[in-house]
């Protein structure tokens, strides 16, 4: 059974709702203080809330802010990300961290025990994770091609394999650009373009997927999978129609939480 059949089977009418709240929950739940992903007594507590307000069927994990939260408080390891600027060397050691990984897995493993959820676990793509560990270190890249996403994706790979087997519901590679991404793109990612991650998700029955900004690419799957846009939380638009079965989507910080309780109600009577 793949990762992602496991999160529908336990999803009320097989219908998974998967929300990345940590802008939203930021904002509205901690009044504008920083997720506390270095101390898993009150990440656990923070979570614990997140999933009373607003009963995701999936625990949404971070990595990128888990290690973005790591590098703050180990600068140690930032300066060892700058000590070569050949490309990709950065991003290796900053997987490389063992403690980092080690910290990572109880994460993971605590939050889904505690939510008695699956977690999806959000990772940058290769091309956006490689980009920004350069820029982290100071290294920064003009452009990634697509020979450098893929030596990246192995580094991923190899990062994945060392996680263990977290309980996943599914993995998911943003590939959406941020503010302040120093590097372009020379060519579109997608779900099945990396063969490392292909296996390594195929070896743990975890099903892969990347993420654009209106969009959701579910690797080798059929699953119906939609995202649904922020403006929903805002009051516009409809909710996804029957045949979604996965539903993926966003909370912006500014939404009103009247309307995300609103919204939220409307999801579950769909």
């Amino acid at each position: 059974m793949s990762s992602l059949t496991a999160l529908l089977a336990a999803a009320p009418g097989g219908r998974a709702l998967v929300i990345d709240h940590d802008a939203y929950a930021t904002a509205v739940l901690r009044q504008g203080s920083e997720i506390p992903w270095g101390d898993l007594a009150a990440l656990t507590g923070h979570v614990a809330q997140v999933q009373a307000l607003l009963d995701p069927d999936a625990v949404f994990v971070n990595a990128e802010a888990f290690y973005d939260a790591y590098l703050a408080a180990t600068p140690d390891l930032v300066s060892a990300l700058g000590k070569r600027s050949r490309t990709g060397y950065a991003l290796r050691t900053l997987l490389g961290d063992e403690p980092a990984v080690e910290r990572l897995v109880l994460t993971m493993r605590t939050l889904a025990d505690s939510t008695r959820r699956r977690v999806v676990l959000s990772v940058p793509s290769p091309a956006r994770w490689l980009l920004r560990a350069h820029d982290r270190a100071g290294t920064g890249l003009d452009e990634v091609s697509e020979d450098h996403a893929d030596s990246a994706s192995m580094y991923l790979a190899e990062w994945l394999g060392r996680l263990g087997s977290p309980p996943l519901g599914l993995l998911l590679l943003d590939a959406r650009a941020r503010r302040g991404d120093s590097a372009t793109l020379e060519f579109p990612e997608r779900a099945g373009g990396y063969t490392s991650l292909t296996n390594v998700a195929g070896h743990f029955d975890w099903t892969l997927a990347v993420r654009f900004a209106s969009s959701v690419d579910v690797a080798g799957d059929v699953t119906r999978a939609v995202v649904l846009p922020d403006a929903f939380w805002h009051g516009e638009g409809e909710a996804p129609r029957d045949e979604a079965r996965l539903v993926l989507t966003t909370i912006p910080a500014d939404a009103p939480p009247e309307t995300v309780l609103l919204c939220r109600a409307l999801l579950k009577e769909g």
